[in-house]
């Protein structure tokens, strides 16, 4: 099942309609901070459908962090979150050093998040981003 990410700013009326089954009642607020450019909203989607979100937000000086991951429930325990984080660490921005991710409420993701290059700092998993 390949999975391919992309920056969602202006969704269209299915993809909305994606978006609030993956993040209920709260999709609308997403996409609006999407749009205003205060998050990057990455949607996983496979045969023309959202499966899979996640936000990616600036935090300080090239800090960013990774929160929101969801799945939807039929596609989950088929690799599509790490397909999802996969492509969307292909269009990272620029600016982008390093990417943090708060998986206490989510013990079930530290071997993906693991096997990904993140390393457990304190309470956060965290990526940097290779130096050239």
């Amino acid at each position: 099942m390949p999975v391919y990410a992309e920056i969602i700013t202006k969704p269209d009326p299915q993809d909305s309609n994606d978006l609030e089954i993956l993040y209920p009642g709260t999709s609308t607020k997403l996409v609006a901070q999407a749009a205003a450019g205060k998050i990057i909203l990455f949607g996983g989607r496979f045969n023309g459908r959202l499966l899979s979100a996640c936000t990616l937000t600036p935090i300080y000086d090239g800090d960013y962090q990774l929160a929101q991951l969801s799945v939807r429930e039929v596609t989950r325990r088929r690799g599509v979150a790490r397909q999802l984080i996969i492509q969307a660490m292909k269009q990272l921005p620029d600016d982008l050093q390093s990417i943090s991710a708060d998986l206490q409420h989510a013990p079930e993701l530290i071997n993906l998040f693991s096997e990904l290059g993140f390393t457990a700092t304190h309470n956060f998993w965290q990526w940097q981003r290779p130096t050239a």
